[in-house]
């Protein structure tokens, strides 16, 4: 399973940075839209929509996404009110949602929730992309969320002894997140400091305080995605990636992350 996982991984990664780096802005738009419809077909079936429900779903997030950007220039806010909407989303209402434990059953608002982050996400991806000078800052961020899935992976099967949340996820570890951290710190040293990969100027502090923030951030995509395939009573949100699931089980973190990460660009960048 490990070996299956990450041959997937490095499959992804080559259509994703070819797409990236060679693709035209037109089907780099046509490649986040196919994600997003993926993705939203997914959600709609761990919010159990009916039929029409999930076709309309699958349909509309797309077109919303094109559109937005295609007219992002006339609705300046737009986006970026999503993007920092999303944000709040996951730093302030999913930690309290685990928390607690909600059972979320309404269909309108896992709609919406699924609209939020989904659109937030692909916009992220537009955004980033669109000038193709940040390519290498879109690898690069999306860097961030691979090395701590992997930090904690490893992590997790070789020191793993204390449960991080049992009761939504039992394989994860708290060794499993801290080697997760340190792996994301490491990685955002060697980019910033050593190689100057992300424009990105910041001190021992910063740089420490950055790395927990951002993989805290992964840990709580991960575990959200979890606690809803809980409460649809699946293990995976879907099977056409062999060792993952589905696209909700490859990209949960960075569903959490990159909006996030996008928000710190555009404030901390000299």
């Amino acid at each position: 399973m490990v070996k299956t996982r990450i041959l997937t991984a490095l499959a992804m990664l080559v259509v994703v940075g070819g797409l990236m780096f060679f693709a035209s802005n037109h089907v780099w738009l046509a490649a986040v839209s196919a994600m997003m419809a993926w993705a939203a077909a997914e959600w709609a079936n761990l919010a159990k929509f009916d039929r029409v429900a999930k076709v309309a779903y699958v349909f509309t997030l797309p077109a919303v996404l094109g559109a937005g950007f295609a007219f992002s220039a006339h609705m300046p806010n737009l986006l970026g009110s999503t993007i920092t909407a999303s944000v709040a989303f996951w730093m302030l209402v999913v930690p309290l949602w685990l928390y607690f434990g909600w059972h979320v059953t309404s269909k309108p608002i896992l709609a919406v929730v699924g609209a939020l982050v989904l659109l937030a996400t692909g916009w992220c991806f537009l955004l980033v992309r669109h000038d193709a000078d940040f390519a290498w800052m879109l690898l690069g961020l999306l860097a961030v969320v691979w090395i701590a899935d992997t930090a904690a992976f490893f992590t997790g099967r070789a020191f793993g002894r204390h449960k991080l949340a049992p009761s939504i996820s039992p394989g994860k570890t708290i060794e499993g997140a801290a080697g997760a951290w340190v792996g994301v710190t490491v990685y955002l040293a060697v980019v910033t400091i050593g190689m100057h990969w992300l424009p990105i100027n910041l001190g021992v502090g910063k740089l420490l305080l950055l790395g927990f923030l951002l993989t805290y951030q992964s840990i709580v995509g991960d575990l959200f995605e979890s606690w809803l395939k809980r409460c649809a009573g699946v293990k995976d949100s879907g099977s056409a990636l062999p060792g993952h699931g589905g696209i909700l089980d490859r990209i949960d973190a960075i569903l959490s992350t990159l909006p996030l990460q996008v928000l710190l660009l555009n404030w901390i960048m000299p």
